[in-house]
C-alpha cells in the first residue's frame, strides 16, 4: 500500500491572496497593490445631501486598507532627486493612488464627478470634495443650526422624522459642530406637535441622557400607541353615528304612519292617537278655524270633511 504524503506548505493557504484584491506579482515592493471594489464596498454614491455618510465609509475603507495616507497626504509621491527612491517605488505609488482616485470618481454620481474629474491624485480630489461639502464656514453652520431647530415632524413617521434629523446633525458634526445628546434630544423633542406632549414630559424629566437610539424606541412605541387610539375613536365616532342614524329614521317612519282610530266622540274628530276634538270645536264638530284644522299644538292630526255639508271636522253620519 503506497502512502501519499503532503507537505505542509500546501496547506497553509496564501494569506495575501486574502488581505489583497489585486496584487502584483511582478513588483519587489513589500506592499502589493490594492484596487477597491465600489459597487459591494459603498452602498451609496456621493450627492450633495449623503457626504456625511459617504464620507464615514469611504475613510473607514481607506483606513481599512492603510491607504488613508494617500488622502491625507501624509504619504506623498517619492521624489527622483532622492537617491533612496527608486523609480519602481515611484510607480507602484503612482499606480496605487490612480487606484485610489478611480475607487471616488467611481462612488460619486454623474452630477458630482465633473468637479473632481480634473484632479491628479487621490488626495486633491478628496480635499476638493471636503471644501465642498464639508465646509468649516461659520455660516454653514448656522444655516444647518436653523434648519435642525425649526424641523417639525409635522406628517411624517417618527423614523423618517428623527432620519431627517439626524442627517442634519450628522452634517453639523462633520463641520466639527458636535452636538450633544441632551441638544439632539431637545430639537427631536420640539418638534413633535401637541400629540407627543405626554410622552415629551416624560422624556424631559429623565435623570440622564437618553441616546439616540433609546429616544428612538420611545418614540416609535407611542407612535404605535397614538394609531391605535385613533384606530379606536374612529370606530367609536362611526358607530355613533350610525345608532343615531338608526333612531332619526324610526322616529321619522312612525310619524308617518296613520294610527287605528277608536270610535269617535258624538260631533268631535280624532288625532292620531284617537283622542276627540279639542274646545276650540263647536258641538256640531265645526271648526272655527279652518286654516288650523291641521294643527294643534304643533302637532298634525287627521280632520274628516263631511260630504254633506262640506265642513271640517265631522263625517256625514254625525252632520246635523
Amino acid at each position: 500500500m503506497v502512502s501519499e504524503h503532503h507537505s505542509t506548505e500546501n496547506l497553509i493557504p496564501n494569506l495575501e491572496n486574502f488581505l489583497s484584491p489585486i496584487t502584483n506579482p511582478h513588483s519587489t515592493t513589500e506592499a502589493p497593490l490594492i484596487a477597491l471594489n465600489i459597487a459591494t464596498q459603498i452602498n451609496e454614491k456621493l450627492t450633495p445631501s449623503t457626504f456625511p455618510q459617504w464620507h464615514v465609509q469611504f475613510e473607514a475603507l481607506l483606513i481599512g486598507y492603510n491607504l488613508i495616507d494617500y488622502v491625507t497626504s501624509d504619504k506623498p509621491c517619492p521624489l527622483h532627486n532622492n537617491s533612496s527612491v527608486s523609480s519602481l517605488q515611484k510607480s507602484d505609488w503612482v499606480r496605487q493612488d490612480k487606484l485610489i482616485l478611480s475607487a471616488i470618481l467611481a462612488s460619486t454620481t454623474p452630477t458630482i464627478t465633473p468637479f473632481i474629474s480634473a484632479t491628479a491624485t487621490s488626495q486633491a480630489a478628496w480635499c476638493k470634495l471636503n471644501t465642498m461639502y464639508a465646509s468649516k464656514s461659520r455660516s454653514r453652520a448656522m444655516q444647518l443650526k436653523e434648519e435642525l431647530t425649526l424641523i417639525k415632524k409635522v406628517n411624517r413617521s417618527i423614523p423618517d422624522y428623527m432620519h431627517n434629523v439626524k442627517a442634519l446633525a450628522d452634517e453639523i458634526a462633520l463641520i466639527d459642530h458636535t452636538i450633544s445628546e441632551d441638544d439632539l434630544t431637545l430639537y427631536i423633542l420640539n418638534g413633535l406637535g401637541p400629540n407627543y406632549r405626554e410622552i415629551t414630559a416624560l422624556i424631559r424629566a429623565q435623570e440622564r441622557p437618553l441616546s439616540f437610539e433609546e429616544l428612538h424606541d420611545l418614540l416609535v412605541s407611542h407612535e404605535c400607541y397614538l394609531r391605535r387610539l385613533d384606530a379606536t375613536t374612529q370606530q367609536l365616532i362611526v358607530t355613533t353615528k350610525l345608532s343615531n342614524r338608526r333612531s332619526t329614521s324610526s322616529s321619522s317612519n312612525g310619524g308617518n304612519v296613520y294610527r287605528s282610530f277608536n270610535k269617535p266622540a258624538k260631533g268631535g274628530y280624532f288625532k292620531y292617537d284617537g283622542s276627540p276634538a279639542p274646545s276650540h270645536y263647536n258641538s256640531n264638530g265645526n271648526s272655527r278655524d279652518h286654516k288650523k284644522h291641521n294643527q294643534f299644538n304643533g302637532q298634525s292630526r287627521y280632520s274628516p270633511k263631511c260630504q254633506i255639508c262640506d265642513q271640517f271636522g265631522h263625517t256625514a253620519k254625525h252632520c246635523s
